[in-house]
Order: structure tokens, then sequence, then C-alpha cells
């Protein structure tokens, strides 16, 4: 979900779908099975990308990254060659797979988790709930918990027109999972603060407002928002950076140096801590 809820869906539409991927590694979840893929040797960074979108994402960026690390990318559930059970996935299901694919790909690492847009909500949330499983974080243009009822502050109206024309434009499985996923974000508890652990985190703000924008958060108004649920997420870490770029929303795709830059700052960070 690429921009709030609704950019997720934008960057969907417009992304490569997750693709079976080659020489893949098979988690399995029971009901179902995930699709994921590992290169590198190093430090372990697993990736999370934005609604609705495949690990192919990244490949700009594990190319740049190098095999000095180790990168793992999948598939959620229900996308490219990850099965699924048939169910719209929550928030918590979605916790459960990453977790499922951090604990059989790199048992014994503290991983670095980088999570973009829905991703980045994922990769967030994962932190706060698992602090002990990461070296660090770096969330790209993520989604908040309390965006939604940000938003709706600013303007109700669009917000909800901008929800039924995602949703006209969505297959149904995808909607399935927007629908439930926007109940979530609207659930009064959504903006029920949160404490984030002890890790440090790069946190990476697009500013870019459209020319012609599609949905509230690529507007004036929108990005005024967008900016400022970032600097309250940022400001629950006690270490780590935030920083703007004049991008749009899909930064890893942009400026794919950017997200490298970070993630070796984010390692460097973590290895100075234990020394």
């Amino acid at each position: 979900m690429s921009k709030g809820v609704k950019t997720w869906v934008m960057a969907a539409l417009i992304a490569v779908a997750g693709a079976a991927q080659a020489d893949g590694v098979s988690v399995e979840r029971g009901a179902y099975t995930l699709k994921a893929e590992q290169a590198g040797t190093g430090p372990v960074v697993v990736f999370e990308s934005g609604f609705g979108q495949g690990p192919d994402v990244w490949k700009d960026v594990i190319a740049a990254l190098g095999s000095g690390y180790r990168s793992i990318t999948y598939a959620r559930a229900g996308q490219g060659g990850s099965g699924s059970d048939g169910q719209p996935k929550t928030i918590d299901a979605h916790l459960s797979d990453l977790g499922a694919v951090i604990n059989n790909l790199a048992p014994a690492d503290k991983v670095i988790l980088v999570g973009h847009s829905y991703g980045g909500l994922l990769a967030s949330e994962f932190a706060r709930r698992h602090p002990e499983r990461l070296q660090g974080l770096v969330l790209v243009d993520p989604t908040t918990m309390g965006q939604r009822h940000a938003l709706k502050q600013a303007d109700s109206a669009r917000v909800q027109a901008d929800d039924a024309k995602l949703l006209g434009m969505l297959p149904p499985t995808l909607a399935a999972d927007y629908q439930t996923l926007v109940a979530q974000l609207d659930a009064p508890d959504a903006t029920t603060p949160r404490t984030m652990p002890d890790v440090p985190v790069a946190l990476l703000t697009s500013t870019q407002v459209a020319a012609k924008p599609f949905v509230l958060e690529e507007t004036v108004q929108g990005k005024a928002v967008w900016k400022a649920q970032h600097a309250m997420l940022f400001a629950g870490f006690a270490r780590g950076f935030h920083r703007y770029f004049a991008t749009g929303h899909n930064i890893h795709r942009e400026d794919p140096a950017a997200i490298v830059d970070a993630i070796r700052a984010v390692t460097d960070s973590a290895a100075s801590a234990v020394h």
C-alpha cells in the first residue's frame, strides 16, 4: 500500500507483481507455503515490500548492496509464488508470516529489517514486538498506524472517495486485503502511542507533491500529514536518523543508493553499539 493505505495500492497497480522466484526457498505455513529467495553472505537483510508489491521491487537495491550482505526477499501470502489459505490477511497474520521467514532462514542471526510503505508498517510493528531479532530498521516511506485518522481529520470526504476509487481498481483478493487493513487502521486503538525498541533506525521520507494527485497523500495537504506522521514515528526511537528525499513514494526504485546507504549506516551503528 504504497503511500498511505492508498498509495500502497497505486504502487501495487503499477509495480511488477511478485513473480515466482528461481532457486527459491520454501517456508511452510501449514495451510500454505511462502516462497523466498536469498543471495550473498554476511549481515542478514530482510526486505518487506509495499502492499500488493512483489520482492522484485528490491532488485536494484540488492544488486547495489552487493554480495557482502545476505539479502532475503519473499512474496507475501497470495502473491507471486506464495500460496494462501484464501482468507484476507490481518497485520498480525502478516507479522506471523514475516517471523516465520526470519526464523526459518536466519534462525541464529539478528537481522536488518527493511520495509517500504505497508511493509514499513509491518517492519516497525515487528521490531516493536520482537526487538531481540533485530540489528536495526530501515523504513522506506512507511505507512503508520495513525495515518488514516490523521488524513481523515484533514479531509474525510477525500479519504472516502479515494477508497472507493481504489477498491474499484483492485482485483478481488487485493481488494479484500485492502478492506481488512483499512478496518484495522480506522479502529480507535490505531492511534494508541506505541513504544519503539532501542534499535538503530533509518527513516526515509518522500517529499514530492504530484502534479496531478491521484490520492490525498500526493497533495500538499496530504504530504504535510505524511511528514508529520513520520516525524512522530521517528520521535519514538532513541537513535538513528530521519532523512527527506525529493522523490515519489517509491524511493527504493527512484534512488536505490539511498536505501543501500541507509542499510550500511544501520549496520555500522549496530556494530558500534556492540563494541
